[in-house]
């Protein structure tokens, strides 16, 4: 009986997915809505639970998710400051399904997510709170250690701020 059970978990844990301590990866995020389109291009920094979102195209934009998500749009001199979401990366890849060889789906906070891993998130696709088609594809991954400051939400002292409940 527990030959069986060893076997069962090395065998979880060969289709077990878990991404790295430490990663960075360009993104490209592609929203379609009915005959419109819009790209986002930037760059995504992981450590422990922690991301940074860095949009670079078409307009700056940083997000924060550590305990708290913070959204800073250096063009609006807006911040945003809300509590964390269940729609997050880790419990899309925790809650994740195998669906074919390298496929697999999530269902977190009645959305579904359907992404591609292969020793590296390739990208994810869901469809958002008002229906759009969000694909998100990542590209030029590294697994390398990532200094703790750049998580801690810079901005300047005279932006404007709204708190979301």
């Amino acid at each position: 009986m527990k030959k069986l059970l060893l076997l069962l978990f090395f065998l979880m844990s060969l289709y077990a997915i878990k991404l790295p301590n430490n990663f960075e990866a360009n993104f490209t995020q592609t929203i379609v809505d009915n005959n419109k389109k819009l790209v986002y291009k930037g760059k995504i920094f992981y450590k422990n639970s922690k991301i940074l979102w860095k949009y670079t195209y078409p307009a700056q934009k940083y997000i924060w998710i550590t305990n708290k998500v913070y959204i800073y749009e250096p063009d609006l001199l807006q911040v945003t400051i809300s509590k964390k979401p269940k729609f997050t990366l880790e419990n899309i890849i925790k809650n994740a399904k195998k669906i074919d060889k390298n496929t697999y789906k999530a269902l977190i906070d009645k959305k579904e997510v359907i992404f591609n891993y292969d020793k590296t998130l390739k990208f994810l696709r869901y469809k958002d709170q008002m229906d759009n088609l969000v694909t998100i594809k990542f590209y030029n991954q590294k697994q390398k250690e990532l200094n703790s400051s750049i998580f801690i939400p810079k901005y300047p002292k005279d932006v404007d701020i709204v708190y979301q409940r």
